[in-house]
């Protein structure tokens, strides 16, 4: 874990920590209620878009943005996370994910206060409560917020088109090509990488054009599908492990305090170590800070910001809290070999070893290279809204079609790329994109303050009647 990264990763969880005391951790006191309004399928869940598709319902909002958030990262970015920082970095992960929410929370609170209603669809993100908020402020806020808000915007449009569309096509590509490679394995990968590009960039393309609100219930279909399956066989596999669950448990919390046992033998991890790669690998997975889900959550029909908000609480404890706890179980718990110390490892290998250990090899890769697929999937779907809102916003209406088609045509290329590279520069413009966001969600944290205050008053009335 590069310094660049620590840095920001360190940065964002101040943030995140600032933003959390300013509500009063709402995220600790509401995370119940968070849970079962995400998953109790409520009137929200049940209201469908508006038929001028004004808008989407609140749980394909947040499909949307899970599918933009989980993503490799749960899998390969977990068991990688181990081998570079110990089991500790888990530890250090529930904390970023656990201020994550508290960022994510007051950033989709803005994003639906600030959003507007132009041609019949809901324009919102960061990019309005950039120029919109810190405008009111006067000063030299006010000439500061246009610039600023085209400045994330452009990032924005980047990180969409580069961060995403290069790199998950590449991992939707290998994924397919070693699904192929283990029942077929003289296949000609060149062959497979071009049909797998022509495929997937023709099913986003098809999806894509036809507006957020086809984006959000291609969404509302495949990330709870994928999600319950991946937990499903990781249940599984923890079932034969149960025994081990405990003592999982047990080294992270002893490896998150520096506790330099001799992990694997022959390395021991201290503090430091497990806390970077923690930290950073957990910012990078639930994207809280970024800016990115609001512009998901700016689209839903509803006229509440805080109960939005509780959406985000609960997207982020999905993400991190759960799906990246699973792995790590799964690799702790089945005793694997770990490789720990080794920066270079791949931690796609240490998940499949993992699984193989309860399942055969070519059924334990066959499952992981479908995973990875509808992660790497549903992330570019959700990233093509991110794309389509930034871009609307710098250049109107007229300028959505010729993103989708540069988008689809992104991802054909990228899955013919090596894109080492492009995840730096992915990342890079991730951050790129926090700067902007931050800089304004923690000026206008009063606003935040207020309407939360506002709501936890009105739910005690309530409660008293």
């Amino acid at each position: 874990m590069n310094m660049f990264s620590s840095f920001f990763a360190v940065i964002m969880l101040a943030a995140g920590c600032f933003l959390s005391g300013k509500t009063g951790f709402f995220q600790l006191s509401h995370i119940g209620a968070s849970i079962k309004t995400a998953l109790g399928f409520d009137a929200q869940k049940g209201q469908k878009a508006k038929k001028d598709g004004s808008g989407v319902s609140s749980f394909q909002a947040l499909s949307t943005a899970l599918g933009g958030s989980i993503g490799t990262a749960n899998i390969a970015g977990v068991a990688g996370a181990i081998a570079i920082g110990g089991p500790g970095a888990v530890f250090w992960m529930w904390i970023a994910a656990f201020f994550g929410m508290g960022a994510k929370y007051a950033e989709i609170v803005l994003a639906i206060k600030y959003r507007e209603r132009r041609n019949g669809s809901w324009n919102g993100g960061p990019m309005l409560y950039i120029e919109n908020g810190l405008s009111k402020r006067g000063g030299l806020l006010r000439s500061m917020s246009r610039p600023l808000a085209i400045g994330f915007a452009l990032f924005g449009t980047a990180s969409a088109l580069i961060g995403t569309t290069l790199v998950q096509s590449n991992t939707i590509a290998m994924s397919i090509l070693d699904a192929v490679h283990i029942y077929y394995p003289d296949t000609n990968s060149v062959t497979i990488r071009v049909i797998s590009g022509l495929l997937v960039a023709l099913l986003v393309g098809i999806v894509i054009i036809g507006g957020v609100s086809r984006i959000s219930r291609a969404s509302e279909l495949v990330v709870p599908f994928m999600a319950v399956a991946y937990l499903v066989v990781c249940c599984i596999v923890l079932f034969n492990f149960r025994a081990n669950i405990g003592r999982a448990f047990i080294s992270i919390i002893q490896g998150a305090f520096g506790a330099r046992q001799m992990l694997g033998g022959t390395v021991g991890f201290g503090f430091t170590q497990a806390f970077r790669t923690g930290i950073a690998r957990g910012v990078y997975s639930n994207e809280a800070g970024i800016g990115s889900a609001p512009m998901a959550y700016a689209q839903a029909s509803t006229s509440d910001p805080v109960k939005q908000g509780m959406y985000g609480i609960f997207e982020v404890f999905a993400d991190t809290v759960v799906m990246c706890t699973m792995t790590a179980l799964v690799v702790l718990a089945s005793g694997i070999s770990v490789p720990y110390g080794n920066f270079g490892v791949s931690g796609t290998q240490i998940a499949l070893n993992a699984f193989s250990t309860v399942m055969p090899a070519k059924v334990a890769g066959l499952f992981l290279a479908i995973s990875m697929l509808l992660f790497a999937f549903t992330s570019i779907l959700g990233w093509s809204v991110y794309g389509i809102q930034c871009i609307k916003y710098l250049f109107g209406e007229k300028s959505i079609k010729p993103f989708c088609i540069v988008y689809s045509a992104f991802i054909f290329v990228g899955a013919l790329l090596r894109v080492d590279i492009v995840w730096k520069a992915g990342e890079t413009l991730n951050y790129l994109m926090a700067i902007p966001n931050l800089f304004a969600v923690m000026l206008l944290s009063s606003e935040v303050r207020r309407m939360t205050q506002e709501f936890t008053k009105f739910e005690l009335k309530k409660r008293r009647r």
